[in-house]
């Protein structure tokens, strides 16, 4: 008994030492956060810590990495965050690959967390469903989608609050759905409790990102977070099924091809070439099952969280300020004077203004506050030799509000600071509301046309009001930035 217990003693000694000498493996000009521990590293910035303060806790490390890199200890595992652009912009550029945390999606041969080889495959052969012309043919669909969700807004008592969020939710589901994949959102028989599993889908895999107790598989799978996100991931899973189950269908019947001929083109527009199209019948490389399904789910996920929680932030911005919602108003309705707006690509370039609202919201809420990266080979950083499958993380939210770069009042909404004056000589990795680099966000501007649609209409139909003040607002440590609470407004109709 005593050779066991002083074998256990003997090795958790060493392993103290070992944790100290890597802390100290590296030169003086990368810092390690604080508070850093023996064996925990800077674990107690998180363990037993509510998701608000894991946040929190979060933005104080990035906030202390505005110039060069500060190293974040996860047990053994070391990670370097940055907040600086210059370093951000360095890292993005040339380390392309996605860390093992994104494994924790359970999405690791879809887009969004498929390793470096898959992924320039798959990026190369679906650039095409992504382009400007495409975009652009979906606008007939995204204007009959918001539509339908005034109906849903206009059963609601003025005055009354709502979780906006939830609303849009609902609509940019039905888009993505309706866009990519031709599935009317309809045929799903509980659509409420399929988007709130999509929550908790994103929720449990940042919540493994930082207990790294849970990183081994063999460990996590004695918890009751694994029980849980496993019921979460079958819920969900079965309303992708059905999306890949009816896109197979169509496949096979060959129902699903990229030609098109002038029949198709109605009312100058284009019919769209979907998603679906392009992944199941792509020349450039054929898509196996499983990368079809990770895909779909990718976009599913994707493509509905983050372009309602932008709209979301943005209606909430506009509500607590007055004055800026009616400059909004008065731009659309001086581009869309008309009761039924006729919207085209064209029109909505048009709306200047309306965009530059739009980015400082994004500024200041970004979608996903923080992101990872994992180098592929040696890199040379702050005089420090960084050896490859080294992680990185970039602090969106910090580097979104430098008083160095968006000056002294980063902190306050201000939608001139997009102006074209003020955005001149500006550094790209500045603004990063849908990543940078090579492996930015495929869906950018299909988010930014859907959202600028979402907003003309419910510009234009309702007038929203809000009791949030900015001081009040707290938000959870999640893959996609989460407020407490939800997105609260009342509205009413205009008259």
């Amino acid at each position: 008994m005593w050779i066991v217990i002083l074998a256990f003693i003997a090795i958790l000694s060493l392993a103290v030492i070992w944790s100290i000498v890597e802390k100290n493996s590296y030169p003086q000009t990368i810092g390690v956060a604080e508070p850093w521990y023996p064996l925990i590293g800077n674990g107690l910035l998180f363990l037993g810590q509510t998701d608000v303060k894991k946040f929190q806790n979060v933005q104080k490390v990035f906030s202390a990495a505005t110039e060069d890199l500060v190293r974040v200890y996860l047990g053994p595992k070391i990670i370097f965050l940055t907040s600086d652009v210059n370093m951000a912009q360095t890292i993005m550029t040339n380390c392309m690959e996605k860390p093992y945390l994104y494994e924790f999606l359970n999405l690791k041969k879809g887009l969004f967390a498929a390793k470096l080889p898959l992924w320039k495959g798959q990026r190369k052969a679906l650039n095409p469903a992504f382009n400007m012309k495409i975009l652009e043919s979906f606008v007939p669909t995204f204007c009959v989608v918001t539509k339908n969700m005034l109906q849903r807004l206009d059963a609601i008592p003025a005055g009354e609050t709502i979780n906006i969020m939830e609303y849009l939710s609902r609509c940019t589901l039905e888009m993505v759905c309706a866009t990519t994949f031709e599935f009317d959102v309809n045929d799903f028989s509980k659509v409420d409790e399929m988007l709130n599993n999509m929550e908790w889908f994103f929720y449990y895999a940042a919540k493994r990102m930082l207990k790294f107790q849970y990183h081994l598989d063999f460990i996590y799978r004695w918890t009751k977070d694994y029980r849980e996100q496993k019921s979460v991931l079958e819920f969900v899973d079965t309303y992708g099924m059905q999306v890949y189950n009816k896109a197979n269908e169509k496949y096979d019947k060959g129902l699903l091809t990229k030609d098109q001929n002038e029949d198709d083109i109605k009312e100058g527009f284009r019919k769209p070439q979907l998603f679906v199209n392009q992944i199941f019948t792509n020349t450039m490389r054929k898509f196996d099952r499983e990368e079809i399904i990770h895909n779909i789910f990718t976009i599913l996920g994707a493509g509905t969280d983050t372009s309602a929680t932008g709209v979301s932030y943005i209606l909430l911005q506009l509500a607590m300020y007055p004055s800026y919602q009616q400059k909004v108003y008065e731009e659309i309705m001086k581009v869309f004077p008309e009761a039924e707006p006729h919207i085209t690509p064209e029109s909505l370039k048009r709306l200047q203004y309306t965009e530059m609202v739009m980015n400082e919201c994004l500024r200041l809420y970004p979608i996903a506050p923080n992101l990872l990266r994992e180098s592929t080979e040696d890199i040379t950083l702050c005089g420090a030799r960084i050896p490859k499958g080294s992680i990185f993380g970039i602090g969106i939210y910090a580097i979104h509000r430098r008083k160095d770069i968006w000056g002294p009042d980063a902190d306050r909404f201000d939608p001139e600071r997009f102006s074209p004056e003020r955005s001149a000589g500006r550094n790209p990795f500045a603004f990063l509301v849908f990543s940078g680099g090579s492996r930015n966000c495929l869906g950018g501007r299909y988010a930014m046309i859907s959202m600028k649609i979402m907003l003309v209409y419910l510009m234009k139909r309702y007038h929203f009001k809000t009791k949030i003040r900015e001081e009040d607002m707290r938000f959870h440590f999640e893959i996609i930035l989460r407020l407490e609470g939800g997105h609260l407004v009342q509205f009413e109709k205009r008259q």
